[in-house]
């Protein structure tokens, strides 16, 4: 019988001698050695432009608040516990650009960049991130380029749009 699997032998054989540090057999299992990981970017600069210009406007609303990047849905919003294994398998890769939170780390605001490519997969995608957000009475804004030149008062009142009447509570500092 002819052995089909000479090809990939010899192959393998091969990229013993070829390959960097002589990975070994035993390494294959190791990802680390596999894949050897580096240091990534997590913001494109337009999304660094947008942190800055964003980081200023909350902290007027939230002077103790946090900024986050790229935070998965699941970690923002409560759904009921019988049926959270189902909503996570249909929302679990579903992420915001950008959560405002106060000072207590509760989500007040949600900012989303401009998508980049109109695939049907990523607008169905972004459809369901609206839909469960605006379930959830969350304020959700599109970012606009535009805007990085705006006041940091005038970016607060687009991302925190709720009024400012009696009982409104805000993290802001008060005079002694």
């Amino acid at each position: 019988m002819l052995n089909l699997h000479l090809p990939s032998a010899v192959g393998a054989w091969l990229s013993r001698f070829t390959s960097p540090g002589g990975i070994r057999s035993t390494d294959l299992g190791d990802t680390v050695v596999r894949w050897p990981p580096t240091a990534a970017r997590v913001l494109a600069s337009a999304e660094r432009h947008a942190y800055k210009c964003i980081a200023h406007a909350l902290a007027l609303e939230h002077p103790k608040g946090f900024l986050l990047a790229h935070v998965p849905l699941h970690k923002l919003v409560r759904v009921p516990a019988h049926s959270y294994r189902e909503w996570l398998s249909r929302t679990g890769l579903l992420t915001v650009d950008f959560a405002l939170c106060d000072e207590h780390g509760v989500v007040r605001s949600v900012v989303l960049m401009p998508m980049a490519d109109d695939q049907a997969r990523h607008l169905r995608k972004r459809e369901r991130l609206l839909r469960v957000l605006a379930a959830t009475e969350l304020t959700v804004t599109p970012w606009e380029r535009e805007w990085q030149s705006d006041a940091a008062a005038q970016l607060r009142d687009r991302l925190f749009p709720k009024l400012r009447g009696p009982g409104y509570y805000a993290d802001t500092p008060h005079a002694h």
